[in-house]
């Protein structure tokens, strides 16, 4: 009887650490996706900041900004509504580090402008970017085949020439 009681505690310490395993590969995940879109939202704060100084940001290709100075994508965009299309996507692999093409990517950072407010002339532009991090974290248990879709969306007004 002994044996039987052990045994049956024994399984549920083992469905335990199943459960605890799953959430702290959750809880990487999310915390990796708010360090990604954190990134990118620096990013962008950069290039208002220099863009508002009139400095060229080196750093992108073209010598020009990524980010600062595109027109509006799709305005009013909720956190549960799809990406709109004519966003900026970047990629990266689980640990957070970006990568050129979307093979080996486990998160797809997509990047908008949802609204524009036009300088003056004395006053900078101001737009609102929004950020969205995806990750598919691991197959869902209740529905074979289909993955656990994960997502954080943050947004930042930042002004600029």
């Amino acid at each position: 009887m002994a044996a039987f009681i052990m045994a049956i505690g024994l399984l549920g310490l083992t469905a335990l650490q199943t459960l605890a395993l799953r959430s702290t590969t959750t809880s990487r995940g999310m915390s990796t996706s708010v360090l990604v879109a954190d990134g990118i939202m620096e990013r962008i704060n950069t290039e208002a900041r220099q863009s508002y100084l009139g400095m060229i940001f080196s750093s992108a290709p073209t010598g020009a900004t990524r980010y600062v100075g595109k027109a509006p994508v799709a305005p009013g965009v909720k956190p549960t509504d799809p990406v709109p299309g004519g966003a900026i996507v970047d990629y990266f692999d689980f640990a957070g580090t970006p990568l050129t093409s979307a093979a080996g990517a486990y998160y797809t950072v997509s990047t908008w402008v949802d609204s524009q407010v036009i300088g003056n002339g004395t006053s900078g532009s101001t737009d609102v970017f929004r950020v969205r991090v995806e990750f598919n974290e691991s197959p869902d248990p209740t529905n074979p085949g289909q993955y656990v879709k994960h997502a954080i969306n943050l947004t930042r007004t930042v002004i600029h020439a």
